[in-house]
């Protein structure tokens, strides 16, 4: 198993349709079959190959600052963890998280994501909460801002990396919700 960060600038010809045909495979009724991303380019990715150079696993990744009741927190945002369903409980999605979590550990106090699967962000110690969200709403097949959301959104989860505790109350994205 080799494990390769990569920003979209440089993704070749090869990687980005394997990615594209992983991306839709994983989401096959909300991903866009024209493009790498849903609504934004994340800041970078992780993609998982297997010995014989397939791509079999990957993870969108979004650094950025984000305000949680009146304070500026720093946050990893894990986007489109997804496996190849062939590879599927076999672990790949533990260690795309893990690896996906290595590069948090320095500059980040939380790791967010939504979850699809609690189970499976639980055992790595990941706990839902319910924030009221504030984020700017992108329509994902015109690719046009719609306006601004505000409400508690199901399925996200967050751990607590650095030194700050988490807290219940408004959490504003400061950009897209992924």
């Amino acid at each position: 198993m080799e494990f390769i960060t990569v920003y979209d600038m440089d993704l070749n010809e090869d990687w980005s349709m394997a990615l594209q045909e992983l991306l839709v495979a994983s989401f096959p009724e909300v991903y866009p079959e024209d493009r790498l991303f849903f609504k934004q380019i994340p800041l970078c990715r992780i993609l998982a190959f297997s010995p014989d150079h397939q791509l079999i696993g990957h993870v969108g990744l979004d650094y950025r600052v984000m305000n949680l009741n009146g304070k500026a927190v720093r946050v990893m945002g894990i986007i489109d963890l997804c496996v190849s369903t062939a590879h599927r409980s076999q672990g790949l999605g533990s260690l795309l998280l893990s690896e996906a979590e290595k590069r948090s550990q320095k500059n980040s106090d939380f790791v967010l994501l939504f979850a699809d699967h609690e189970e499976l962000y639980s055992k790595h110690g990941y706990k839902a909460v319910s924030n009221t969200c504030k984020w700017l709403k992108i329509d994902h097949e015109t690719l046009t801002t719609i306006g601004i959301g505000c409400q508690k959104v199901e399925g996200l989860m967050i751990k607590e990396v650095g030194t700050l505790s988490w807290s219940e109350g408004e959490l504003d994205f400061l950009g897209y919700l992924y």
